[in-house]
């Protein structure tokens, strides 16, 4: 735990990673150890999609269990054409994790949609972000994650 006027711990770039479901889930159980206390129930669905304008998305399926509607499925996709290092994963994978912790988290889940960056989702931001340097932003800027197909097509290329 870090003391008011302590500095925050610096985080490297590190070298470009390749995304695979595995991988994914491993950096959940991680990430869900160390900055969720191991509160987020159980791995979620990955994908690994193409979505041009989101580097990830926390999503639920609904279904009726036993005659109840509830939540059947988590699944976070995660965009394949960025050119991913660890600390941006790690970034875009904890934004999403705190989707599905504030889903769980409902007193009564409701078919609301209500994914959105207030509440308890802006405290658990603000709390990680300022305790551990995370750098989780509501919404990926271009800036951030420039460098997609047509650089990562150029980056396979290079010999």
């Amino acid at each position: 735990n870090r003391q008011v006027g302590e500095q925050p711990l610096k985080m490297k770039e590190s070298i470009l990673i390749t995304l695979d479901r595995t991988y994914l889930k491993e950096k959940f159980v991680e990430y869900n150890q160390l900055y969720f206390n191991n509160s987020l129930p159980k791995v979620p669905i990955f994908s690994i999609v193409n979505t041009p304008h989101l580097a990830g998305q926390y999503c639920v399926r609904w279904g009726k269990k036993n005659g109840v509607l509830q939540i059947i499925r988590h699944e976070i996709q995660i965009d394949e054409n960025i050119l991913w290092t660890e600390e941006k994963l790690r970034s875009v994978l904890v934004h999403e994790m705190i989707h599905y912790y504030v889903e769980i988290k409902k007193k009564k889940p409701k078919r609301d949609g209500d994914f959105q960056h207030w509440g308890l989702f802006w405290v658990m931001k603000t709390k990680l972000n300022w305790k551990y340097n995370l750098h989780i932003k509501n919404r990926a800027t271009e800036s951030q994650f420039r460098g997609r197909l047509q650089c990562k097509l150029q980056f396979k290329s290079t010999p």
